[in-house]
């Protein structure tokens, strides 16, 4: 008859197995952080490198304003974007420098992106062409990154200039929706129109009621955005028709969407 095997010798056999494969594998975890040459440049702050899987690579720390593409509605300045950092980086190699998390939910790479030792996550701050997102747990370079931002807005640059010179795609009108179908649109970017009708505020979050079919919603990290142009959204906002770009989502039945910039947001009468 065989002896049994000590459950704590097998135990460690596995998790040496286990780390042997974390380390050696060829997962998301081991990537490395040389360089790649772009090879197509998305928009703003999302680029496609050649690496053997054509990774996209997200730029971390910063959002630039959608660009309008067939089946979607942009926002101004998008093109810009594109355009500035199509001229840093398009054809370039550039280094990858990765936080906490290297991939997003669609599978994209995240990182910090710098190219003849400019910190383009940092440059598109500083033209007004991006603004601030840290999301947890990626915080490295969030001083500067909220400096570069305060630098935009110092200087009025991009998206922190007169908003009334800052128009909408001219595209942007076939993506109207009609309010009452607006829950058939969830995950989709939209533009819809109508009435603020109702506001509520809470300490974290801002909804004003269109026609009381969707809502739009202001997160208070972004409220900064809107005082900057002397905006208070529930209050100047309350009895205007508006004009809204961005995604539907659907929270408990309503749709909405939610906005943290008010280039997203035209008063239309």
């Amino acid at each position: 008859m065989k002896g049994r095997k000590d459950p704590l010798l097998v135990l460690v056999f596995i998790l040496i197995i286990a780390a042997l494969y974390y380390f050696y594998s060829e997962d998301k975890n081991s990537i490395d952080t040389g360089e790649y040459r772009v090879i197509e440049v998305l928009d703003g702050d999302t680029v496609i490198i050649n690496d053997a899987r054509h990774s996209s690579v997200r730029y971390l720390g910063i959002d630039t304003p959608e660009v309008s593409r067939k089946d979607s509605p942009g926002e101004p300045m998008a093109e810009e974007a594109r355009e500035f950092n199509e001229d840093l980086v398009e054809d370039k190699n550039i280094k990858l420098e990765f936080d906490d998390e290297k991939y997003d939910v669609y599978g994209r790479m995240l990182a910090h992106v710098y190219v003849d030792g400019v910190f383009v996550n940092l440059e598109l701050l500083r033209e007004g062409l991006a603004t601030d997102m840290i999301i947890e747990p990626n915080f490295k370079h969030a001083g500067s990154i909220y400096s570069a931002q305060n630098e935009a807005k110092k200087h009025k640059r991009g998206i922190w200039g007169d908003l009334r010179t800052l128009k909408d795609p001219p595209g942007n009108r076939k993506h109207l929706i009609e309010l009452s179908k607006a829950h058939l649109y969830a995950g989709k970017r939209v533009v819809a129109e109508g009435k603020i009708t109702k506001t509520r505020k809470s300490d974290k979050l801002i909804v004003l009621e269109m026609d009381e079919r969707l809502d739009v919603k202001i997160f208070e990290s972004d409220w900064s955005n809107f005082s900057y142009f002397g905006i208070v959204p529930d209050t100047d906002y309350k009895d205007k028709r508006i004009r809204v770009t961005g995604r539907v989502k659907i929270y408990k039945g309503t749709p909405g969407i939610v906005v943290g910039h008010p280039i997203a947001i035209k008063v239309i009468e």
